[in-house]
């Protein structure tokens, strides 16, 4: 996971950040937009870190040596927030679905969320997307509309 990364493998630009796979097999380097709110506080953060050599790590844990794990963060800081919601049954896999789900929504092209989250459109839309029950009516009620479209074009005017 991109939070397990070090500075070897991460790279990050006022145009936004590049992360290196940890995959043998992916080489290249990923980029992912950042919103500049967001730029200016992991600038902020970088600041803050004691190593910044290339085994250092972008988000250390506590003891500087080893990485901050997904697990960790999600028990000490997502998790006590979500709680009083009855929501801390969420992990990064629900936050990943809602992630592409809203997007989705709002009409971002897929193919950008699909680079965002580092895999191919396919991918995205097969596992990650889930179509909202009003847009598969709307998709359903354009579909009939054409249909009776070509329906009354097709009769014979009287």
């Amino acid at each position: 996971m991109a939070i397990c990364l070090n500075w070897e493998r991460f790279e990050l630009s006022a145009l936004g950040t590049r992360a290196k796979s940890t995959q043998p097999r992916r080489t290249k380097f990923g980029n992912v937009g950042v919103e500049p709110e967001i730029f200016e506080r992991l600038t902020a953060w970088i600041a803050t870190l004691p190593d910044r050599s290339n085994a250092g790590w972008v988000f250390p844990s506590e003891r500087i040596v080893k990485p901050l794990l997904p697990d960790n963060v999600l028990r000490r800081c997502i998790h006590p927030r979500l709680q009083p919601l009855g929501l801390d049954w969420i992990n990064f896999a629900v936050l990943r679905r809602s992630h592409s789900t809203l997007h989705q929504e709002r009409g971002t092209d897929p193919k950008i969320i699909a680079d965002q989250q580092g895999h191919g459109l396919g991918v995205h839309l097969a596992e990650y997307v889930d179509s909202s029950l009003a847009r598969k009516r709307e998709a359903s009620s354009a579909l009939w509309s054409d249909f009776k479209a070509l329906q009354s074009d097709a009769l014979p005017s009287n």
